[in-house]
């Protein structure tokens, strides 16, 4: 797993895996302030999820 800085290439991240292994990938906030993209996890909250190819569906929850 790499962290990402960038959302936008957190994101393009997200799409590719999703389209590579045919699942869900999601960004997830990290508590360092680092983003992180792994398979969809039901127990996280993600800031965006990627299913079907070239679909991004934004999650983020403001902590306010």
């Amino acid at each position: 797993m790499t962290p990402f800085t960038e959302i936008g290439a957190a994101i393009e991240e997200a799409a590719w895996l999703a389209h590579v292994h045919n699942k869900p990938h999601c960004v997830y906030q990290r508590f360092d302030g680092l983003m992180e993209v792994t398979p969809e996890n039901p127990d996280r909250n993600p800031m965006y999820t990627t299913g079907a190819p070239g679909v991004v569906t934004t999650e983020y929850r403001s902590a306010a």
